[in-house]
């Protein structure tokens, strides 16, 4: 029951975050939607030195399909999920605003799994989101239905926050003033957490603990690549991690 709870909270607040969504106006549910296309490191740590050409690929958390129109030339295809049947309608106007016209697939998940087959992408991708859950067990579930849907010698490859929250940094200073911010321990359930989006985040505090998890499932070969926090985020740092199934 904690979890459904934890779950409609989510949901409730990236489908409220979607209805203030436009073309002219993309920053809700992203926040500094152009900066965030401008951040060079997605590019050049995310999929570090993969092969993604020839390569179908799951936006795990694809808000209104921002990443899915960033990165469109480098997959045959990229499909997206996402908690919030708002973000979904959001990402089809996004998509077709600039003319995509791929047999992309884009389906509604309910936050802890994603209704997809098993074994059908090449890479499992996601950044701004997982820092977002609050919940280990929820996090570890998502990383385990990865695994799932990803082919033999697929790859996971995602965007944290580490470190803990940078409480100088200028960001934190204007999160902190218009809310309170709490950061869940690593291995915390945090069901009873009343916002999500940055205000109730968790952070890696070290990638042993990370690296641990993806081992559990059955990832191999795991690298990551610690960086500066991108736009708009109060963490210390950013870790950006793969793995191969």
């Amino acid at each position: 029951m904690t979890i459904k709870k934890y779950l409609k909270m989510q949901k409730n607040h990236y489908q409220s975050e979607a209805s203030r969504w436009s073309l002219q106006n993309k920053n809700p549910v992203v926040g500094g939607y152009d900066k965030h296309n401008a951040w060079a490191d997605y590019d050049n740590y995310l999929f570090k030195d993969l092969d993604t050409k020839e390569l179908i690929a799951l936006d795990y958390g694809t808000g209104p399909g921002r990443n899915i129109i960033k990165f469109n030339d480098r997959f045959k295809r990229i499909d997206g999920v996402d908690i919030s049947q708002k973000n979904i309608d959001n990402a089809k106007i996004n998509l077709n605003a600039v003319g995509i016209k791929t047999d992309y697939k884009l389906f509604v998940c309910d936050g802890k799994s994603t209704p997809c087959e098993n074994e059908t992408y090449d890479v499992w991708f996601s950044v701004i989101c997982l820092q977002h859950i609050a919940s280990y067990s929820i996090r570890f579930g998502i990383l385990k239905d990865a695994y799932r849907i990803l082919k033999p010698n697929g790859y996971i490859c995602f965007q944290m926050g580490y470190g803990g929250r940078d409480e100088n940094s200028h960001n934190y200073q204007v999160y902190k003033r218009n809310n309170s911010i709490i950061t869940a321990d690593y291995y915390a359930d945090d069901y009873d957490a009343q916002t999500t989006n940055g205000f109730h985040d968790v952070s890696i505090g070290h990638e042993r603990q990370i690296i641990g998890d993806l081992e559990k499932i059955g990832f191999k070969d795991i690298r990551f690549d610690l960086r500066p926090t991108g736009p708009g985020d109060t963490h210390k740092q950013w870790i950006f991690v793969q793995g191969k199934k």
